[in-house]
């Protein structure tokens, strides 16, 4: 029997067999999908914060390096890390998706799958969207809404002089893996591949960071050197980092030292990590270190200042921003 298409089904078709099942903060739906537009509300006292991210195949993904569940999953967790990254609650979600009419119905189902398993570890609503034809491709983009207290939102611009600068968890795991599926040894560094594959948004760390008082916060998305230097740009600093200090998974070092890689390369350049780095004071980085997994890894010298100096091997280098670039590059 032949596989069921997009095309065999129609738009809506396919809506009425995917939109069920995403609706986990009922309390904040008024509306929900199926009308023009969904309604929801607010808490007294917050601001609402709003982020877009698309993924488009053969630049975000290709079928060879994720199933269908893993680029539904990794869809959300990309859009809600931006939430985290400002300090806020990831609460409602839309989708807008543009899909080849040969493009396996299963393939749909499955990705739609790992976007509601995605949703639902986080709470977030699918509250909408829309689906449309491709002629070539397929282009996914979503729109996450989220909620931090009035007045209370951080952003790129407020590091200041004397800060710490730190990352969460480790960096480089995501390009790791992604390495390890190109080169076909996936299967030997799982924990890596899970990494690129299912990112997961440190939203309860940046809802942390923000109550401890960090000054400046990004989401590592497109590696640390283009991270630190957004930072740096915005808030008008120059920024010391000891390289020795950025931390790495015991598995990034041993496949980075199998196959004669810098794993420095991939922390600074890779992307996708979606941990957080940013800056807070000393004292405020006293009072939160024993409560996550955080490691100071430089400091703000300087501000007005401008740029981000590595120490490598002895030596103070200028850090371009050589990160994953979402415009141009596309996969390494």
């Amino acid at each position: 029997m032949r596989e069921l298409l997009v095309d065999d089904v129609g738009e809506f078709g396919l809506i009425r067999r995917i939109m069920h099942d995403f609706i986990f903060r009922p309390d904040m739906i008024v509306v929900g999908p199926g009308d023009d537009g969904a309604v929801y509300r607010t808490p007294e006292g917050y601001d609402q914060v709003i982020s877009t991210d698309t993924m488009v195949e053969g630049i975000h993904f290709t079928k060879d390096t994720m199933g269908p569940f893993d680029v539904g999953y990794h869809l959300g967790a990309s859009n809600f890390s931006d939430m985290a990254a400002m300090g806020a609650e990831a609460v409602g979600f839309v989708l807008s998706i543009a899909l080849p009419g040969s493009l396996p119905l299963s393939w749909v189902e499955s990705f739609y799958d790992g976007l509601r398993a995605c949703c639902r570890e986080f709470r977030v609503n699918l509250l909408g969207g829309d689906v449309t034809g491709s002629p070539k491709g397929l282009i996914l983009t979503g729109t996450v809404t989220g909620m931090v207290p009035k007045g209370k939102a951080v952003t790129r611009s407020g590091a200041q002089e004397g800060d710490i600068v730190f990352v969460t968890g480790t960096a480089g795991d995501s390009a790791a893996g992604l390495y390890a599926l190109l080169q076909g040894m996936g299967d030997k560094w799982p924990s890596l591949v899970e990494r690129h594959r299912r990112p997961k948004p440190q939203i309860s760390l940046g809802i942390l960071l923000r109550e401890a008082g960090a000054h400046g916060l990004n989401d590592i998305s497109d590696g640390l050197s283009r991270e630190w230097n957004e930072i740096a740009s915005s808030s008008g600093v120059e920024m010391e980092i000891d390289a020795e200090k950025v931390p790495l998974s015991s598995d990034v070092k041993a496949l980075a030292e199998k196959v004669s890689v810098d794993p420095l390369v991939w922390a600074l350049n890779g992307g996708e990590d979606y941990q957080l780095t940013g800056t807070i004071s000393p004292s405020d980085f006293d009072t939160i270190k024993e409560e996550m997994s955080i490691t100071p890894v430089g400091r703000v010298v300087k501000k007005p200042g401008k740029g981000v100096y590595l120490y490598h091997h002895g030596r103070k280098e200028l850090l371009e921003a050589r990160g994953f670039d979402n415009d141009r590059k596309g996969l390494k």
